[in-house]
């Protein structure tokens, strides 16, 4: 059995922009990533400094806010720089370890790279064992309680600003990219604990609508943004009400024609604006003026804002899903195949974000081990 680990890295060798898709044609000087071959010897003794880890990738986070840590524009986390591996989160196995915290064997979650193999160091921020025991699926970390699922919790119970938000049963809610892994806990959130009069939950496609429409109680009205009746669509299942909470993952067009129906004084959270990552002129606000004349208030957030309450967080979520209320069945994942020969589409595979080819948290699968699940 050869000792040396021949891994593959995805190296983000030109920075992108928001006002333009990323550069797939690896042919080109202006490629966003090129695909290198790196070679670990675990013979060499000095391969590893202490607080390091040689770890194999089992299984990427596919989000759209890697697009802001390739980019040239600064952004909440600093970007990274040329010619370096493409950062994104994930499920990794511990190979090698020179620490006294992790060893051989050990499951973590973790920035691990686009990468097949890859050194990191312990102390990363955001590195952690986890129990490959604990779910059927390791994937269970990235939806279930992955950072999408912390997300949609402190959209509704922090940034929402409902004073009580256990009596809403008047409060008319509106989730875009409702069927997304954000939107689809939050769409439960505002449904079934909060047992909200009406959750708008809008989703691309019917077969989105009707899946965002079982994740309630009879009170998600789901709608179609593709459908030439959208409008009247949304004028039907909002009736006479009006929005008190909008959380918003798209920006733009949806988000001007959806101002129109907020209450006075009502509030708009703003988790995304993927409407525009591509095309940042998509992700304009033009009805800016319903701000003033409805006296209406906007908060975006990072949901690393709140690392410091993610033990109580997940422990109130763990209730909420061994109780019922949340239906963790219903967060749906959609796992694509980025393994073996198929490593060498991993940036198209991401891609797939911005034609929406997944519902609920997006996944891509590294290890070709059929034994991990």
């Amino acid at each position: 059995m050869s000792n040396v680990i021949n891994a593959q890295h995805w190296i983000l060798e030109n920075k992108t922009t928001f006002d333009q898709p990323i550069n797939l044609n690896y042919g080109s000087k202006d490629a966003t990533f090129i695909l290198e071959d790196v070679k670990y010897d675990l013979n060499d003794s000095k391969l590893l400094k202490k607080g390091e880890l040689l770890i194999e990738s089992l299984f990427f986070s596919n989000d759209p806010a890697q697009k802001g840590w390739w980019s040239k524009q600064p952004g909440y986390v600093a970007p990274s720089p040329p010619h370096s591996p493409a950062p994104s989160r994930g499920i990794a196995k511990v190979i090698k370890a020179n620490s006294e915290n992790y060893k051989e064997g050990d499951i973590i979650s973790s920035n691990i790279n686009w990468a097949t193999h890859n050194i990191i160091p312990e102390a990363q921020f955001g590195t952690y064992k986890i129990d490959p025991t604990r779910f059927d699926s390791l994937t269970k970390y990235l939806s279930v309680f992955g950072s999408t699922t912390l997300t949609a919790y402190v959209s509704a119970y922090k940034y929402a600003e409902l004073t009580d938000p256990e009596n809403s049963q008047d409060k008319v809610f509106l989730v875009t990219g409702a069927a997304g892994a954000v939107g689809a806990v939050l769409v439960q959130i505002f449904a079934k604990v909060f047992k909200a009069k009406k959750v708008l939950a809008v989703a691309g496609g019917d077969e989105k609508v009707k899946y965002v429409e079982s994740l309630g109680n009879g009170n998600v009205y789901g709608l179609d943004y593709k459908s030439k009746t959208y409008k009247e669509d949304f004028a039907k299942a909002i009736g006479d009400d009006k929005i008190d909470v909008y959380v918003d993952q798209v920006g733009g067009e949806i988000l001007d024609h959806a101002s129109f129906f907020l209450k006075d004084f009502g509030r708009i959270v703003q988790v995304g604006t993927i409407a525009g990552y591509n095309d940042i002129s998509k992700a304009a606000f033009k009805a800016y003026s319903n701000v003033v004349t409805k006296r209406l208030s906007i908060r975006g957030f990072i949901v690393s804002d709140d690392r410091e309450q993610f033990p109580q967080i997940i422990q109130h979520l763990s209730e909420l899903i061994k109780s019922g209320v949340i239906d963790a069945s219903k967060i749906k994942e959609t796992v694509v195949d980025g393994s073996g020969e198929n490593f060498k589409k991993v940036p198209e595979l991401w891609n797939g974000l911005f034609s929406g080819k997944n519902t609920g948290k997006y996944i891509t699968r590294v290890t070709s081990d059929p034994n991990i699940k």
